[in-house]
């Protein structure tokens, strides 16, 4: 292609490609004043940013924070302990965690003493447990059994308990002719398990979110990590599918097949919404006017942003390169504001799985 036709196709395509102008290792000659002017700029915009982020983290905002992430973890335990008592217990189904091994040893003392059983109900068996594990994990891994994971553990355990208690399925399962209440909320058992792979991954997503985890098995993952080479996802399937294997000798193969295809679901399930709640954009808006989009990213995204010099690669114009990350619903609302009242920016947004830094992360 031509040089002038090469020059036409780039004039209408609109687009320059944005370059960032010059370091001290790439240029041999001694820095400028025009340099020295930018280098001031790029701090003083650092120092906006900062104080953005002071903004970001006010006290009131962080306690709105805080409260949102403990009232998460609540709902997240809420969720569990539905999957557990309505659709897990009453179908035979071990999707692991503590809340399986106390189906499976309730169903085996229940096997031997039925009087026993009625003691050792399954939300007793998960309190005893979960307070030996707790106890343990106190011991061995110290700061990393945090108050959340206590205050979730003993949460979970006190629902089961509650729910157990005061019976509460049989006020929503059909009675026969005989007058008996059902064991189960409906004849369909995969439509029951698929309520139980919902409810148990979505509420142990949010719990991971917050930063916390349901206790139990966790605590056990964490112990091997400690003093084995296994990372802790490898140790949570491991024990889960132990778990779930001796489902076999307890429960019909049904039960235990149809609990072994809800651990492997559960398992995506968890990782797909844990990445979907944690995901964020990655904002580059390269621009002749920063002043439109900087007080925008400050005042309404309440965001901070990096801001550093730029020249077109065709017409060499100066321009401002802003680099952000924000929630996908405040990016959103940066775009659909930048199309608007910016049109000569040029936008790129990318996914950011994860982040490290104040105002992110997931907790506080």
């Amino acid at each position: 292609m031509k040089k002038s036709n090469r020059k036409k196709a780039a004039t209408e395509s609109g687009v320059e490609e944005s370059e960032i102008s010059g370091t001290a290792a790439t240029e041999s000659t001694e820095i400028s004043e025009e340099t020295a002017a930018a280098n001031g700029a790029v701090i003083g915009v650092n120092a906006q940013t900062a104080v953005a982020d002071e903004k970001t983290l006010s006290k009131s905002e962080k306690r709105k924070r805080v409260a949102l992430n403990w009232i998460l973890m609540a709902v997240g335990i809420i969720m569990m302990s539905a999957s557990v008592y309505f659709f897990q217990t009453p179908n035979d189904l071990t999707l692991g965690g503590i809340a399986g091994i106390a189906i499976v040893l309730n169903k085996l003392i229940y096997n031997a003493s039925p009087d026993v059983a009625a003691i050792l109900t399954q939300g007793v068996i998960m309190a005893i447990i979960n307070v030996l594990l707790l106890v343990l994990g106190l011991i061995i891994l110290g700061k990393q059994c945090t108050v959340k994971t206590i205050f979730c553990s003993l949460l979970y355990t006190g629902i089961i308990w509650l729910l157990e208690y005061f019976n509460v399925i049989s006020y929503l399962t059909p009675v026969n002719e005989a007058g008996v209440h059902a064991s189960t909320l409906t004849d369909q058992p995969l439509l029951e398990l698929v309520y139980a792979i919902l409810l148990f991954g979505v509420g142990g997503a949010l719990i991971f979110n917050c930063g916390a985890s349901s206790g139990g098995t966790d605590i056990i993952a964490l112990i091997l990590k400690k003093f084995t080479r296994l990372n802790v996802g490898m140790a949570l399937m491991l024990i889960d599918f132990l778990i779930v294997c001796i489902s076999f000798y307890t429960f019909d193969v049904e039960s235990a097949l149809f609990s072994m295809l809800g651990l492997f679901t559960k398992s995506f399930l968890l990782d797909s919404v844990i990445e979907n709640i944690s995901k964020t954009k990655y904002i580059t808006i390269i621009t002749p006017n920063p002043e439109i989009v900087s007080d925008y990213i400050l005042n309404v995204i309440n965001h901070g942003y990096t801001m550093y010099d730029a020249e077109g690669g065709y017409t060499h114009a100066k321009k401002k390169v802003l680099v952000t990350v924000c929630k996908r619903s405040e990016a959103l609302k940066l775009k659909l504001y930048i199309h608007k009242a910016d049109p000569a920016a040029f936008v790129i947004i990318t996914d950011a799985n994860e982040i490290l830094g104040k105002g992110f992360g997931g907790t506080v």
